[in-house]
């Protein structure tokens, strides 16, 4: 007969918890299912179960899951373990609301035999939050540049791909992360129009593809403009109305309630008829709380729309704002041709992070260590140092500024330096066709204030974007 022994949830989830039960089966239980209670306290946002079991003699355990509504899933014996929530599942298991209530642990038994006992263990784990998993991807190196694309689009949105029948379709999501695989990038993120529904398949995704790692998202689409939210699979309300309360800080708060980072994308693009909502003309946005902007958007920058969304940032930048520049294809054609602007990974974002975790990703764009190949096949920065500071740094303006630059490319590039928005004229210590070097005078700049680097071609077409170093006085 079943028998188990159960630890108690709490009243609400405040943080992380667990519940053990153990129990035993024997041959009463033969060809029979059993439900194995378990309680869910209120604000619980992703439960995981693990389960295991003594298979001496042939012993069979099969296990699912149900919710106070009825099924949620079933896997058989073909895992062990499984997470559920709003939006994401293990395969098998639908996602859903997470109910407060009496839950089962699921269990069927096909097989154990007479006069045998089997014990078995269940864990379960309650979670407040949706944190995306903080492995890192197979292809980890540990602190490295890694280079992605962080603005795609799905089939769940308004994302397609040819299809076998040379017909346009709605893309699935595999694609996307097929793509990147085979551009060789280390990350995509799936930015779909307000959607979560493309993450509900996350887990087995990143498990088939696990060299590229995934990052959970969707662009925020409102009437005022765009932003892609990276790093959580819950709703973002996106409902900002003329004339009502919603604007900046409800939007804000919600990512930030997230542990997310939110980048404003493409913001110098105009809003209106012309493109409803693509432009960034929320008044009351706080810049301040606004982590990163996308700054170069399908692979045009000198072009004026192009120029628009640097120039955008830049305005922000003179106003005292540490806001990262990033790129995103903006994707909506997962098999278009990898050199075509906005291919998968055309443009892409390099960021400099200690592991190839969601996570240290995020936190790289935070940190402001970035660059922008505005093309595929523009090259990279292979060394950047402002007295020894990489970008993203906020230094003292000391009278005389160490630089160190070098690059890979193509492309014969070379550096162009931009204060405060504007070129000025560096010397070169020691020409030479992919490094550079310099002393500058801070004297000269204005402090505080910025100093960032792009790299052009011969024809003056921008290949590389670099982001700022901050200078303050000493």
């Amino acid at each position: 007969m079943l028998a188990a022994n159960t630890l108690v949830a709490q009243a609400s989830c405040t943080n992380q918890s667990s519940q053990k039960i153990n129990g035993s089966i024997t041959r009463e239980e033969f060809e029979t299912y059993l439900e194995v209670p378990f309680e869910v306290p209120s604000g619980t946002k992703q439960l995981k179960v693990s389960f295991d079991y003594d298979r001496a003699n042939r012993t069979t355990i099969d296990l699912g899951l149900l919710d106070p509504n009825g099924f949620r899933g079933w896997s058989g014996g073909n895992k062990r373990e499984f997470t559920v929530s709003a939006n994401t599942a293990t395969a098998s298991y639908a996602t859903g609301p997470i109910i407060p209530g009496t839950w089962h642990v699921l269990l069927g038994v096909p097989n154990i035999r007479e006069g045998q006992t089997a014990d078995y263990q269940i864990e379960i784990t309650l979670q407040c939050s949706t944190q995306p998993s903080v492995e890192p991807a197979a292809t980890d190196r540990g602190p490295d540049w890694y280079v992605g694309d962080l603005h795609s689009h799905t089939g769940h949105s308004d994302g397609s791909c040819i299809n076998n029948s040379e017909e346009t379709v709605l893309c699935p999501t595999f694609k996307n992360l097929e793509a990147a695989t085979n551009r060789g990038l280390d990350f995509i993120a799936l930015t779909d129009h307000n959607s979560v529904s493309q993450n509900a398949n996350n887990e087995i995704l990143q498990s088939f593809f696990s060299k590229t790692l995934l990052i959970p998202g969707r662009e925020v689409t409102t009437f005022y403009g765009h932003a892609n939210v990276f790093g959580t699979t819950e709703f973002i309300d996106f409902r900002l109305n003329r004339g009502q309360v919603n604007g900046f800080e409800f939007l804000i708060d919600q990512v930030d309630d997230s542990s997310a980072l939110l980048s404003i994308n493409h913001p110098g693009s105009p809003s209106g008829e012309e493109c409803m909502g693509c432009g960034w003309v929320l008044e009351d946005t706080d810049y301040s709380r606004v982590a990163a902007m996308e700054i170069v958007n399908a692979g045009f920058v000198d072009i004026p729309r192009g120029r628009a969304h640097i120039d955008f940032w830049h305005e922000r930048l003179n106003a005292g704002h540490k806001i990262t520049g990033i790129g995103g294809s903006d994707s909506h054609l997962a098999n278009r041709a990898p050199t075509l602007p906005s291919a998968i990974g055309n443009p892409s974002t390099w960021v400099f992070a200690d592991h190839l975790s969601v996570a240290d990703i995020l936190e790289g764009i935070r940190s402001g260590n970035v660059f922008i190949e505005v093309t595929a096949g523009s090259g990279r920065i292979t060394e950047f140092g402002i007295s020894g500071h990489p970008m993203g740094s906020e230094i003292e303006a000391t009278s005389s500024l160490a630089i160190e630059l070098s690059w890979q490319s193509e492309f014969d590039l070379s550096p162009r330096w931009i204060h405060q928005g504007s070129t000025i004229k560096l010397a070169d210590n020691n020409p030479s066709a992919d490094s550079y070097s310099s002393v500058l005078d801070s004297n000269s700049l204005q402090i505080p204030g910025w100093l960032r680097v792009d790299l052009v071609d011969s024809n003056g077409v921008i290949r590389i974007v670099g982001n700022p170093v901050y200078l303050r006085m000493p």
